[in-house]
């Protein structure tokens, strides 16, 4: 029994190393515009090619300086928060679900009619007919991975931004803390004189 086990750790140790870097993905440069490809509804998006080899081929931006992503999830570490921004790229349609660490974060808006943004973030984040979101990250590590929810033309890119909060972003304790002290100034308030 012991020799069969030990013949097989090496392969045991060559399969927990590869999850293991498979599921570390790729860091996320911070303060710039970063490319990810998508294709149907429902499959988790993808970098592009070359930076992920396994992605599809895309446009770089004609106007703002952008970068491709790497494999997903999408890792980094913000210092004291942060905000992550993420639009949808050249046709009007398509939608996205954004996770962190496996956890939904949201929705990005839902598209409106039909619109062509181009290749460039800054326009199709203006764009009201794009879908675009804005999501909160608190202070720490984060994995990102996205999936599109629509996506009529099969596919396509879009573009995300992790940039630092302006103002400080809560933690989930101090959330649960100010609902206890505003439920505590209710009740007081209401006891009788």
């Amino acid at each position: 029994m012991k020799v069969r086990i030990l013949s097989r750790l090496p392969l045991l140790f060559l399969t927990m190393l590869t999850l293991a870097s498979s599921a570390l993905g790729s860091p996320l440069p911070l303060g710039i515009w970063n490319q990810f490809g998508f294709s149907d509804a429902g499959t988790l998006a993808t970098g592009c090619d070359p930076a992920d080899p396994s992605g599809p081929f895309c446009i770089p931006s004609g106007g703002t300086p952008t970068s491709f992503l790497g494999t997903p999830p999408w890792t980094f570490n913000s210092v004291s928060g942060s905000v992550l921004t993420v639009t949808d790229a050249f046709e009007a349609g398509d939608r996205f679900r954004v996770f962190d660490f496996g956890g939904s974060l949201g929705l990005t808006s839902l598209p409106l009619g039909s619109s062509n943004c181009g290749d460039d973030p800054v326009p199709c984040l203006a764009d009201p007919n794009i879908c675009h979101g804005q999501f909160l990250l608190a202070a720490g590590p984060h994995s990102l991975t996205i999936v599109p929810t629509l996506a009529p033309s099969g596919g396509g890119t879009g573009f995300l931004i992790v940039e630092a909060a302006t103002t400080p972003v809560p933690e989930p304790a101090t959330y649960a803390l100010l609902a206890t002290s505003l439920f505590a100034l209710i009740f007081a308030r209401r006891r009788p004189q």
